[in-house]
């Protein structure tokens, strides 16, 4: 599971650009709508299915009374599953809108005081809109584009399912302000947020994937000596228990297990040798 929270420096100064009005966002978002009439994809909240884009542009631009004219009004998130991600929950969307609502709940429980301690917000608290997209499209950058094998803004090939989100920099009592790319990690861990959101998907969807594969590569990178010597010692337990499990069930099968059936060929080569062995020397 892919979780992001985009910078507009880093990721689109123009498509991203979160100081002003969040209406650029949108109509970027609208791309894929042209063509599908009613089949299109609307927005959706955290208790809403289908939101209308002049709603979303209403209520984010709205909701930042506490925020000045240069300051960031509202940020943007990505979620994307991976081809395998989507399978496992059978290609279905309303499975996918409901982790996003799940992961914005996670989004708003990562929010803490200046002493450290939660702020303890739900995605209830949040004004967010979030919208599903099938394609994703080739950029300037990509190698392909280069080589002149695809033009920009062709679609990229496979299973590209992602969905975009956009929230407010401020609560819904338009009080607080909440921003995830703060440069204190005891305000908001990215890191933390990412971990939890894909671990969540891993638990809930009973599925073992990229939270374990993130915590991995956060804990070699960052991890103290006591805390890689932890993770390695349960990862090994966890891999022998699994080994385990595969050692008893390749047991129940007769040709594998002489105590259940006949010996398997190699067996009793051995034991022929043996007792041959045992004749030569007169046992």
């Amino acid at each position: 599971m892919y979780v992001k929270i985009i910078s507009p420096k880093r990721d689109g100064k123009t498509d991203y650009n979160n100081a002003g009005s969040c209406s650029a966002v949108v109509s970027y978002l609208n791309k894929e709508d042209m063509g599908k009439g009613l089949e299109k994809e609307f927005f959706f909240s955290h208790d809403k299915d289908q939101v209308l884009s002049i709603d979303v542009i209403r209520s984010i631009d709205n909701n930042c009374p506490l925020i000045g004219k240069t300051e960031a009004k509202f940020y943007s998130l990505v979620v994307a599953p991976r081809p395998d991600e989507m399978d496992h929950i059978g290609n279905d969307k309303a499975r996918l809108k409901q982790y996003v609502r799940d992961t914005m709940d996670i989004y708003a429980g990562n929010f803490n005081k200046k002493d450290g301690t939660s702020k303890n917000l739900t995605g209830g608290d949040l004004v967010y809109f979030a919208k599903l997209e099938d394609n994703r499209y080739y950029k300037g950058t990509d190698e392909e584009v280069k080589q002149g094998k695809a033009k920009k803004g062709d679609v990229l090939p496979g299973d590209n399912t992602h969905v975009h989100i956009i929230v407010s920099r401020q609560d819904k009592s338009k009080t607080t302000k909440l921003s995830p790319l703060a440069n204190s990690k005891k305000l908001f861990s990215r890191e933390n947020f990412k971990l939890n959101s894909c671990k969540y998907f891993d638990e809930n969807y009973l599925y073992q994937g990229a939270g374990k594969e993130l915590e991995r590569h956060i804990v070699i990178r960052d991890g103290s000596v006591e805390q890689l010597e932890d993770f390695f010692r349960k990862e090994y337990a966890s891999r022998r228990q699994h080994e385990g499990s595969i050692e008893n069930d390749l047991l129940k099968i007769p040709h594998l297990n002489p105590a259940q059936g006949e010996q398997n060929p190699d067996e009793k080569k051995r034991k022929k040798k043996s007792e041959e062995r045992k004749r030569g020397l007169g046992m």
